[in-house]
């Protein structure tokens, strides 16, 4: 998705019309319409500008990994999660599984084997 898609889609979504998000940015329509279309490039102080009017994180504009809102937020929460000091060691771990060539399937049963063996010796 290029960046004019990405302006339409956010513009759409907001159910604003070209004149509205003109308005709401100081500009003219003609350059929200060229900025669509691709003949015009956002600024930077325009894109946050964007971001702020449409509550929408700048990211979502700038990264060209990310084609539609819902990755962004998966992205942002999947990088919390992991930045959370408690995943490291099982991130490790499912790191030796991943090289050991072990399938989701046969890990999940070791997860339930070991759960089952825990509840055993409690």
């Amino acid at each position: 998705m290029t960046l004019g898609e990405k302006v339409r889609f956010v513009r759409e979504k907001a159910g604003l019309t070209t004149e509205e998000l003109a308005r709401r940015l100081k500009v003219s329509q003609s350059y929200i319409s060229h900025v669509e279309n691709n003949r015009r490039l956002l600024g930077r102080d325009r894109i946050v500008a964007l971001s702020k009017t449409l509550d929408i994180p700048v990211e979502f504009f700038l990264r060209e990994d990310i084609l539609r809102l819902d990755e962004l937020k998966v992205s942002s929460a999947l990088r919390a999660r992991l930045s959370e000091s408690r995943y490291a060691n099982y991130l490790v771990a499912l790191d030796k599984a991943v090289e050991a060539e072990i399938s989701p399937e046969e890990l999940e049963r070791a997860i339930e084997f070991i759960r089952n063996y825990k509840n055993q010796a409690q």
